[in-house]
C-alpha cells in the first residue's frame, strides 16, 4: 500500500478531509494529514519524501513548488465547478448588478473550467491564471483596472483586494474537492502498488543473477545496482545512487557513455580494472518510444588482477623488464598506422595470446611495448627473448628452467613474467620441445624443466614473426596447435614503403632520443626530409634508428642536408655490382644502373648516355647527384 501525505494552506481544510479519509481503499495509506504554511511546504515534503512517502496531495502555490521540490508524484487539489459556481452567485448577490464583472486569479492547477460560466451564471468573468505567487497581487491590480467588482482566489489575492477596496472571496475548498483528489490519488497509488510488485519480481531476478547490472538516467547518473553490482564494486547503495556512472568508474570512456546515451549506440566487451579485477562491461541504451532514456551496464568478473609486490617490481626494472613504448607517444600519421592502432589497443585489454607479423624492423617490438602497457597487467614485467639469438638447449632453459639454472637466478623467464607479459620475438625459431611448454604456459600451466606435473600459471604471450608461420606449419617446422594459439589475436605490421607518411614522425622521434643521449643537435633541410621520405626503407624502423643514431654522431655541421644523408647510408648499406667483387656505396637503384652501364662502356660517359639515352649534360647531374666518381667506374 503506497504511503501518502496530504498537505493543506487552511487548517479547515484538515477538518474537511479527516471524515472522507475513512473511505480510502487498500491502496491509500494517507500516514500524515497537516496544515502547513506556504513558504515551509516544499521542505516539508522533501522530509516527507525522505521518510518513505510516496505521493503527496497539495493544492494551488504548494502544490507548484512541492512539484518541484520532489521526485515522488504530486496530486493537485482542483476546485468543483459547483464549488466555484457557489462562490460567483454569493459575490453576484452581494453586489447586487445584474451581470456584474468578476475576477478570478489563481493558479491553473487549482481551477475548474469556467468555458460556459458567463451564461450559466449571468456575469462577466475575467481569469487571470498566474505561474509564481509574486504575480498574485499584480493580478489584482490588473483586475481593478479593467473594471472587475469582485474578484475570487487565495489568501494573497483576498489581502491585495482588500487594500484596494474590492470584495474578495476565497477560492473553496470544499468536500468535493478534496474527494476528487483522494479518488486521483488513489488510482496513482494503484499504479504505484503494481510498480512495486513489477519491481520487487525484477530485482528478485536482477539481484539472483551472478552478472552486475547497474541502470543509469539519460544524464549517465545511477538509478540502480543489482546486489552483484554492490559486490563487484564494493560499495554500498546509499554511495551509488545518484552518483555519475564515470565517477564511480573512472575507466569508463565519456565517449562511449554519450554515443549510447545521446545516439543510441550499443558497446560490447569493454574490459576494465574495477576493483583490481578484469571486468568485461557491455553497455547497452533503454529506448522508450525511440528515446533513449538512459543506458543498462551488464558487468562480468573475469580474472582477478594481481600486482607483484613493489621488492619484485623494482628488481624486474632494474634489469630492463619493462615497456617503454605505449600508445600516448606512438607516432600515428597514416591511415596504416591509425588502423593497427586501434586494432591493438583492442588487442590489448584481452588476456589472449597475440601474434604479430610483418617485415624486419617494421615495430614489432614497439607494437608490444604497447600493447603491455595498455593491458590490465602494464604495472607487471614486461619480459622480452628473441629466440633467434641463442641454441636452442639454452633458449629453452632461460625459458623454462633447470634445477641448476634455478640456483644460479631466481627465476626462468616464464616465471618472471607471471602476471604480466611474455614476448618472444622470432617465435618460429623456438624449437619442438620449447613450442609444447609455451602452448601449456597459454593454457595456464608452466611446466619446469624436471618437473613431473605443470603448476598454474598467468602469463599473457606476445610472439613476433617475419616468416609466413602457416608455411612452417604445412612443412612440418613449427607445432599447429601453437600457431592456432598464438593467432586467436594477430596483427600485421605494414612496411615503412607502404606507409611513407610515418617516414618524417619516426626520424624525427630517433633523432630526438640520440640527441638527448649524445648531446648533439641536428636539423634537416628541406632535401634530406624529402630524401628520407622517398627512399624504400628496407630494413625498416630499424634500419632508420640507425641511420638517426650514425648521422647525430658523425655530422661536422648542424643543419643536415641530403648529400650527407646519402653519403651516411652508402657507407652502412654497400651492394655488390653485379658480375663483380666490387663493392659500392650506394644503395639507389638508379645509381647502380648508372654505375653497372659506366662499367660496361668502360667509363665512357659518351657510350653510357647513348645507352641510358639522356644527354652526357644529364648523366654528369646524375653522377654528381650519386656521387658516382671514377674511381667507380670501370
Amino acid at each position: 500500500m503506497a504511503k501518502v501525505a496530504i498537505l493543506v494552506p487552511y487548517p479547515e481544510m484538515c477538518d474537511i478531509a479527516r471524515p472522507l479519509l475513512e473511505y480510502c481503499t487498500e491502496h491509500l495509506d494517507v500516514q500524515n494529514l497537516e496544515y502547513i504554511e506556504t513558504p515551509k511546504a516544499a521542505q516539508r515534503a522533501r522530509e516527507l519524501e525522505g521518510q518513505g512517502c510516496e505521493l503527496i496531495i497539495a493544492r494551488g502555490t504548494q502544490a507548484a513548488q512541492i512539484k518541484q521540490a520532489v521526485r515522488i508524484p504530486v496530486v493537485e487539489m482542483c476546485v468543483t465547478t459547483q464549488e466555484l459556481g457557489m462562490v460567483m452567485l454569493e459575490l453576484k448577490t452581494l453586489l447586487g448588478e445584474e451581470r456584474p464583472v468578476i475576477g478570478l486569479i489563481g493558479f491553473s492547477n487549482m481551477l475548474c473550467d469556467t468555458t460556459h460560466f458567463n451564461e450559466l451564471f449571468g456575469l462577466e468573468l475575467h481569469s487571470y491564471l498566474v505561474k509564481r505567487s509574486a504575480d498574485l497581487a499584480p493580478a489584482v491590480e490588473l483586475a481593478a483596472r479593467e473594471g472587475c467588482q469582485a474578484v475570487i482566489g487565495g489568501e494573497i489575492v483576498c489581502t491585495q483586494a482588500e487594500r484596494l477596496g474590492l470584495p474578495g472571496r476565497f477560492i473553496p475548498a470544499g468536500e468535493e474537492s478534496m474527494r476528487n483528489a483522494l479518488q486521483t490519488a488513489e488510482r496513482v497509488c494503484y499504479a504505484i502498488d503494481q510498480e512495486k510488485h513489477n519491481s520487487a519480481e525484477m530485482d528478485t531476478m536482477l539481484n539472483y543473477t551472478f552478472s552486475g547490472i547497474m541502470q543509469v538516467d539519460r544524464e549517465g547518473n545511477i538509478q540502480r545496482v543489482n546486489r552483484a553490482g554492490y559486490d563487484l564494486l564494493e560499495c554500498e547503495p546509499g554511495v551509488l545512487m545518484g552518483q555519475p556512472v564515470t565517477k564511480i568508474l573512472p575507466a569508463l570512456s565519456q565517449s562511449v557513455l554519450e554515443e549510447t546515451l545521446l545516439f543510441g549506440k550499443e558497446s560490447y566487451a569493454l574490459v576494465m580494472d574495477i576493483r583490481r579485477k578484469a571486468v568485461v562491461v557491455n553497455v547497452a541504451p533503454i529506448r522508450y518510444e525511440n528515446y533513449v532514456e538512459g543506458a543498462l551496464l551488464t558487468f562480468q568478473e573475469g580474472r582477478r588482477i594481481i600486482e607483484m609486490d613493489s621488492e619484485l617490481r623494482r628488481e624486474l626494472f632494474r634489469r630492463g623488464y619493462i615497456a617503454k613504448y605505449s600508445f600516448d607517444n606512438l607516432p600515428v600519421c597514416s591511415k596504416q598506422d591509425e588502423d593497427a592502432a586501434a586494432m591493438a589497443r583492442r588487442i590489448a585489454v584481452y588476456n589472449s595470446p597475440v601474434l604479430l607479423t610483418g617485415e624486419p624492423g617494421t615495430g614489432k617490438t614497439t607494437m608490444a611495448q604497447c600493447i603491455h602497457n595498455e593491458s590490465l597487467c602494464r604495472t607487471n614485467a614486461f619480459v622480452t627473448l628473441d629466440c633467434s639469438a641463442w641454441l636452442p638447449e639454452t633458449l629453452d632453459t632461460m625459458l623454462f628452467g633447470t634445477v641448476s639454472y634455478r640456483k644460479e637466478s631466481a627465476a626462468c623467464l616464464a616465471e618472471l613474467a607471471q602476471n604480466g607479459t611474455l614476448y618472444l620475438s622470432h617465435v618460429e625459431a623456438l624449437p619442438f620441445e620449447s613450442q609444447y611448454k609455451l602452448l601449456n604456459l597459454i593454457q595456464g600451466k608452466f611446466l619446469h624443466n624436471g618437473a613431473n606435473q605443470p603448476v598454474a600459471a598467468s602469463v599473457r604471450v606476445i610472439a613476433s614473426t617475419g616468416v609466413n608461420l602457416s608455411a612452417r606449419v604445412e612443412k612440418g617446422e613449427f607445432r599447429s596447435d601453437l600457431y592456432y594459439a598464438l593467432s586467436v589475436l594477430s596483427l600485421e605490421l605494414t612496411p615503412l614503403r607502404q606507409r611513407r607518411e610515418a617516414i618524417l614522425p619516426w626520424a624525427e622521434r630517433f633523432l630526438e632520443e640520440w640527441q638527448e643521449k649524445y648531446k648533439r643537435y641536428v636539423h634537416l633541410t628541406q632535401g634530406a626530409s624529402r630524401f628520407l621520405q622517398e627512399y624504400d626503407w628496407p630494413g625498416n624502423l630499424d634500419q632508420l634508428n640507425s641511420l638517426c643514431e650514425r648521422v647525430v654522431l658523425l655530422t661536422e655541421k648542424r643543419n643536415i642536408d641530403e648529400v650527407f644523408l646519402r653519403r651516411q647510408l652508402e657507407q652502412v648499406t654497400p651492394k655488390l655490382l653485379p658480375g663483380t667483387e666490387k663493392v659500392v656505396l650506394f644503395k639507389d637503384q638508379k645509381a647502380v644502373q648508372i654505375a653497372e652501364a659506366l662499367r660496361r662502356n668502360d667509363g665512357s660517359r659518351e657510350k653510357t648516355a647513348a645507352e641510358l639515352g639522356i644527354s652526357k649534360t644529364t648523366l654528369w647531374r646524375y653522377m654528381k647527384k650519386y656521387g658516382i666518381e671514377t674511381e667507380y667506374t670501370y
